[in-house]
């Protein structure tokens, strides 16, 4: 056997019988490629084994991406659905001012056209909405402050043109801690601010009822209590509210505030009956209440609302009346108190409808004198004479009071002018003066009286009478039987009103009272349209009288019916004389006065005179003034209508300076506006003029009607009223009121036309 020096043992054949004397080095090779072999089936075993566990992970991955996508889809529809049904408008942007997201509500809310929304940039769409608002520029410059500044949240209310009111409310939009753009709220608050309007209007008369208005639950518990409970019970609200009804309820009064609030719970109001309640510290109060079932939003009855009125005074002056002697037991006439009375009354009335009252203190002349002589028996008789003398000249409205002895005291419960108490005065004293024939006695009186005005000599009963005292020894120094004002001017004034009053009485029989004519030219051909004939006196000691001083005498005195058919008359027949003669047929305008339209005969006089003249219907036009047409307003359009139905034509005068309502005017028969000289005086200077000038002008035209202006003194008046359109004008810069001889000759020289 051979040994291999480097060999460890000896070489033995394997078990194929291959020999068994083989190489180290062959021997390590077998070793290795087996080595090697098993590592590599180790190594596909490793390799499958964990590409099966990369897939099974990537597919358990893909299910929970699955259905976290699922999940995330399933939340984004939720949040879209809840954001659609939200009820404000909501907008999403980015920090660029990109829009990432709008629901539906917004797009209701502000009408955008889609086309400008898929362009998806914030300005445009702002810039597109502002003008909708009443405010656009301070929209779009908040807008732009919020973009620049970027506050973390911002607030404003929004007012619409067409009157909606939005909340505007934005805030920062917050990404894995960073701003990424911001969210803007939209609320429509219109319905809540209208709400809130009329909770505070309520709330504000309420509070400034001067009734008490008191709410309580049907537990008499009271809950609401307002300034007006507070001045009638005594009772703060801090004091009251939350306690009992029955603190204001007199024991003996119980039983009828229990059965009232049965009425109440069976859904019944209590309307308008009297009682008495207490007041701070049982004060007994005489009220007028009514109770009204207070219901919630249900219709349930959740309590009762109360409105007390207190009555006291009231329930104290019938008293009075009841149980004082108001009446002065010899002549029968109301005695110092009931005068009183009424002047509280008659002064409240004065005060509050702006009207004059006046006091007449009436003291018989001498007569102590015939009470002496003739004993008290005899003087009381003529003072029960005197009284019904006095009674008998006097209104039915009017008061005459025996205030003691020999005085008398007269209240005139409504007077116009100081004329109308001086016309009182002279009355009485001429009641007064005729001859009595007491028990075979011829007995002579006569009367001083001192007159007060209210509010110009006193705005309260004792300053009258302290006045109208003193202004009746003013008469009797003057020389007795004669009235005296409390005021020299007035004196001067009503002695002056009433002088101008008789010498009118006979202006017309005497000739003193004549027409004048007025050109009215058109003016965008110069053509004279017509004459506006006007009323004038000449006195025969004073001269040429202005219209204004004695028109209102006229009215007053009710002359101005005989004086206005004169100068209707008059007219119509100098028109008819210019056109046989001339043929002249521009129409001739007559002034008609509001105690003249009033008339019930009014159309058939104005028929009368057309008839009797000759003068064409269609020749004449009656020109009324705004307060005459709206003080009966359906008679006024009657006989207007009938009037155009006739062929007249009708002007409105001073048109502007009234108190006409337009949806009157378009039911009136009329045919031509006529703009009061207070308005063309200012023009065109004034800013303000103008434009009421113009108003009037394309209001008038706007209803089919022509327009003349009055008082145009200047070309730049004239030039100014045919810029406007205005059709027609008279004043100065044409002529003066003429005569009807001078009218002609005016006529023949102008270039306005002519004869």
């Amino acid at each position: 056997m051979k040994h291999d020096p480097e060999s460890h043992g000896p070489i033995l054949p394997d078990q194929e019988g291959r020999s068994q004397a083989e190489s180290p080095a062959s021997a390590t090779a077998k070793n290795e490629d087996a080595l090697l072999n098993s590592t590599t089936i180790k190594t596909s075993h490793v390799i499958l084994e964990t590409r099966e566990r990369i897939y099974h992970e990537l597919r358990e991955a893909k299910k929970a991406l699955e259905k976290k996508t699922a999940e995330l889809n399933g939340s984004l529809s939720m949040l879209r659905a809840i954001m659609e049904s939200t009820a404000d408008g909501l907008f999403v942007t980015d920090k660029h001012g990109n829009v990432l997201y709008y629901n539906r509500i917004y797009m209701n809310m502000w009408p955008v056209p889609g086309k400008l929304m898929r362009r998806a940039r914030h300005r445009l769409i702002i810039q597109y909405c502002s003008g909708q608002l009443r405010n656009p520029d301070e929209f779009m410059r908040l807008t732009r402050e919020i973009y620049t500044t970027w506050p973390t949240e911002s607030f404003d209310v929004l007012q619409f043109n067409d009157g909606r009111i939005f909340e505007q409310y934005t805030k920062t939009k917050i990404l894995d801690g960073q701003d990424t753009g911001r969210v803007w709220n939209f609320r429509d608050i219109t319905e809540r601010r209208q709400a809130d309007t009329y909770k505070a209007q309520l709330a504000a008369i309420v509070e400034s009822s001067n009734d008490a208005i008191i709410v309580k639950d049907l537990n008499g518990i009271i809950t609401n209590w307002n300034a007006g409970a507070e001045e009638i019970f005594g009772y703060r609200s801090s004091e009251i509210i939350g306690s009992s009804i029955s603190v204001l309820v007199p024991p003996d009064r119980l039983e009828e505030e229990d059965r009232i609030m049965g009425r109440i719970k069976s859904g019944k109001s209590a309307d308008h009956f009297e009682t008495v309640r207490w007041g701070k510290g049982k004060k007994p109060i005489n009220v007028s209440v009514t109770i009204s079932p207070v219901k919630d939003s249900a219709g349930n009855i959740i309590g009762a609302s109360k409105i007390a009125r207190d009555i006291t005074q009231r329930k104290e002056s019938q008293e009075r009346i009841e149980y004082l002697a108001h009446y002065d037991s010899l002549t029968g006439l109301p005695n110092r108190a009931l005068l009183a009375d009424r002047m509280k009354i008659a002064i409240g009335n004065a005060s509050r409808y702006s009207f004059r009252l006046a006091l007449l203190f009436v003291d018989l002349d001498r007569f102590k004198l015939v009470n002496d002589s003739l004993g008290h028996e005899i003087g009381d008789k003529l003072l029960k004479t005197v009284a019904k003398r006095m009674q008998s000249i006097v209104r039915r409205t009017d008061t005459v009071s025996r205030v003691g002895g020999d005085e008398f005291i007269v209240l005139l419960s409504h007077i116009q002018t100081a004329a109308d108490a001086a016309r009182a005065a002279e009355k009485l004293i001429a009641a007064v003066s005729p001859p009595y024939l007491i028990e075979q006695h011829e007995l002579m009186l006569t009367a001083s009286i001192g007159i007060s005005i209210y509010p110009d000599n006193g705005k309260d009963a004792g300053s009258m009478l302290r006045n109208a005292d003193a202004s009746m020894y003013s008469a009797k120094e003057y020389g007795r039987n004669c009235y005296r004002f409390y005021s020299e001017d007035l004196t001067s004034l009503a002695a002056d009103r009433l002088s101008l009053e008789r010498d009118l009485r006979g202006a017309l029989a005497r000739g003193e009272i004549f027409p004048v004519y007025q050109p009215q030219i058109e003016f965008g051909t110069g053509r004279v349209t017509g004459a506006e004939a006007l009323m004038r006196w000449r006195h025969p000691k004073r001269g040429l009288i202005l219209p204004t001083d004695f028109i209102p005498i006229a009215e007053d005195s009710g002359l101005i019916l005989s004086l206005g058919e004169y100068i209707l008359r008059e007219s119509c027949r100098q028109a008819r004389q210019w056109h046989d003669r001339h043929g002249f047929d521009a129409v001739v305008a007559v002034n008609v006065s509001a105690v003249q339209f009033r008339q019930n005969d009014f159309t058939d006089a104005v028929s009368r005179v057309l008839a009797e003249t000759g003068l064409l219907p269609e020749r004449l036009e009656l020109e009324v003034t705004e307060s005459v047409v709206m003080q009966g307003v359906e008679s006024a359009v009657q006989k207007m209508r009938v009037l155009d139905d006739s062929g007249i034509k009708i002007a409105i005068d001073d048109f502007g300076t009234g108190y006409s309502s337009l949806s009157y005017l378009r039911n009136f028969a009329v045919d031509r506006l006529k703009i009061d000289l207070s308005f063309v005086r200012d023009i065109p200077h004034h800013t303000d003029a103008n434009a009421i000038v113009g108003a009037i002008v394309t209001m008038g035209r706007g209803l089919g009607l022509r327009v003349i202006a009055e008082g145009v003194e200047t070309e730049a008046q004239a030039q100014f009223l045919q810029s406007v359109q205005c059709d027609e004008g008279q004043g100065y810069l044409y002529a003066k009121p003429m005569n009807a001889t001078d009218f002609e000759e005016w006529l023949k020289t102008s270039n306005s036309g002519s004869i």
